[in-house]
């Protein structure tokens, strides 16, 4: 009994030293198993330095390899290092690729892939599912796409239930999709009508998978894929991850037009028709509009792109004038809509756009473009400091994570921030990659990964 006690222990605690997925365990973004550097750069706490293609998915993991994907010559890449040296130790081309529409930030290899500790599971959007065995053998493959998301896909796979579970939300036929982790046959699939193009990765909380997504949040039924239950008010382009921590779940959605100096209430469609078809053809022509309605991007809120307006297309339109942005408290569990009973605090000041709120140590860290931080109090909503990065006004994609008392900013232009975590937070050291950054880091024993452009970083502490 003894033997198996210290067995489990062993086990617990290599699993602790993993981060298989996307922003870590869970999607939370923290890993606190030992001391990690107060200071990292170019040439502070570096172990190791490898050049790697192109990409901006994030590196997850195991317990001898890290996994990553990429871009290289046209081809789509997945690829395995060495996490004690970073020495390549093979890369695998996917068996196609086609090109998809994508936002200039946007990238061939933006979702991330997800472990088991062992074997490595990625997604294109140019061809779909894949899984490879840790030394690099194809397991399985499931063709997908092409997609119709106005942007391109970004959203990332995760492990649950032994089901590899990913979310194609995209302005026709979103769906989120359950397969097999061993095999790759489809276990079952979720229409989503009422979603379109967003970003943001999936969570899940015991037998439920929580999908945040166009203006709602679902929570499914792991086993069926059946809608548990859902909250609405969220903005209508979605791209960061949610945290849980106890019976608590925090988002945070931002989307341009999303603030309330910019809302607008527009006509039903019904009306719209009846007041300014002028030929008649059941549909809205960007020259029948009023100006003031008009949308800045008609070709992105056009969602099957025959240049025309719709029924589907003016109330995707119309939701989104009246969407607002937020930072959300969501207390789980319920049946049906439970917008009204389980929305505990919204606040919707200085939002972040891309990265992910961080939960550490009962304070809510959020960053905003501009280097602009904030804390919230997890409890209530309230602010509690806002201030700036001061060596890091730029752009942020990756989102904050942290261990041992400290937290990791990297702006797109590679400035770091390393604060000393707390409320009233104060930035530690700052340093400057010199490359730019969109992947959010990897924590586990001791070591901080971080991808930039043309490299992977591997820092820690020097140890006896």
């Amino acid at each position: 009994m003894k033997f198996a006690f210290l067995f489990f222990l062993t086990l617990s605690s290599a699993s602790a030293e993993d981060w298989l997925r996307f922003r870590g365990p869970n999607g939370s973004g923290i890993a606190e198993s030992t001391p990690l550097p107060r200071e990292i750069g170019p040439d502070k706490n570096v172990i190791w330095k490898q050049a790697i293609p192109r990409g901006k998915s994030s590196p997850v993991v195991t317990s001898n390899r890290i996994f990553l994907t990429g871009h290289e010559g046209g081809k789509l890449l997945t690829f395995a290092l060495d996490r004690s040296t970073g020495a390549l130790l093979w890369r695998r081309d996917a068996p196609a690729n086609q090109d998809e529409k994508r936002h200039t930030l946007n990238d061939p290899a933006s979702p991330s892939p997800v472990s088991d500790g062992a074997n490595v599971y990625v997604f294109f959007a140019g061809y779909g599912l894949l899984s490879y065995t840790a030394d690099g053998i194809e397991r399985w493959r499931l063709p997908l796409g092409p997609f119709t998301n106005f942007h391109g896909m970004g959203a990332s796979p995760i492990l649950a239930d032994g089901k590899l579970l990913l979310i194609c939300d995209q302005d026709q036929g979103a769906f989120l999709l359950a397969v097999d982790q061993k095999t790759g046959k489809t276990i079952w699939k979720a229409d989503r009508p009422d979603s379109v193009h967003s970003f943001s990765t999936p969570i899940a909380h015991g037998q439920q998978l929580i999908v945040p997504g166009s203006y709602q949040l679902d929570s499914y039924d792991l086993s069926t894929g059946k809608v548990v239950w859902r909250v609405g008010g969220l903005t209508y382009q979605v791209k960061s991850v949610p945290v849980i921590e106890g019976d608590t779940l925090y988002f945070n959605g931002w989307a341009p037009g999303g603030e309330a100096g910019e809302r607008m209430e527009l006509p039903a469609f019904a009306e719209m028709i009846q007041r300014f078809d002028k030929n008649g053809d059941g549909k809205l022509s960007k020259d029948e509009v009023p100006k003031p309605m008009v949308p800045g991007n008609w070709e992105m809120q056009d969602l099957n792109k025959d240049g025309l307006f719709d029924k589907r297309d003016w109330q995707y339109y119309s939701m989104r004038r009246t969407s607002s942005n937020a930072t959300m408290a969501i207390r789980l569990g319920g049946k049906g809509d439970v917008t009204n009973t389980h929305v505990l605090w919204r606040y919707e000041k200085s939002l972040p756009d891309v990265p992910a709120v961080l939960l550490y140590r009962g304070v809510l860290y959020l960053v905003r473009n501009g280097g602009i931080l904030q804390t919230l109090d997890p409890a209530t909503g309230k602010l509690l400091k806002q201030g700036r990065l001061p060596q890091a006004l730029d752009e942020y994609y990756a989102s904050p994570v942290a261990g041992d008392g400290k937290v990791y900013f990297i702006s797109r232009n590679g400035n770091v921030s390393v604060l000393e975590a707390g409320a009233q937070w104060g930035v530690a050291a700052s340093a400057d990659l010199g490359e730019e950054v969109f992947a959010t880091p990897a924590i586990a024993d001791g070591h901080i990964w971080v991808r930039t452009a043309g490299h992977l970083y591997n820092f820690a502490l020097p140890r006896p």
